[in-house]
């Protein structure tokens, strides 16, 4: 993966993500923008994202904010492919921008704001040592 650019994630939008508009049901969108931050988790830590993060590590990510803005409809007719790339690590907090496109347009900006825990106590920590490493290099507005 690359370092000087956000980390792409492609999604098939399926005929069942739809409503009966045509257009994927608005409650898959932010499904569709977590299935692309657990890839950026797994492409980064290798593994399997946040499953090893909790499971392996004791380590919890959940979500105090998201904010979506929402800018074209989501068709099954192209790929949506979803850029990724955290935007602030703070003390105990970590915040990604996801922005997904379809066949050049955007169709949505969304943030993300999660917390690190120790995930078994739900107990707030700072981001460990190795993912601050990882993670501050990619740190972009």
């Amino acid at each position: 993966m690359p370092r000087n650019g956000p980390f792409e994630h492609e999604i098939r939008v399926a005929w069942g993500d739809c409503d009966p508009a045509r257009i994927a049901y608005t409650a898959r969108l932010p499904a569709f923008a977590l299935d692309a931050i657990d890839a950026w988790w797994e492409a980064h830590l290798g593994g399997d994202g946040w499953f090893q993060l909790n499971l392996d590590r004791n380590i919890g990510t959940p979500f105090v904010h998201l904010s979506f803005d929402f800018r074209a409809p989501v068709t099954p007719r192209h790929r949506l492919i979803c850029s990724v790339w955290p935007t602030a690590l703070g003390r105990s907090s970590i915040s990604f921008r996801v922005e997904g496109h379809q066949d050049g347009v955007l169709c949505f900006e969304a943030r993300f704001t999660c917390v690190f825990v120790v995930a078994d106590k739900l107990r707030p920590q700072e981001p460990p040592p190795d993912i601050r490493a990882i993670v501050e290099p990619l740190l972009r507005p």
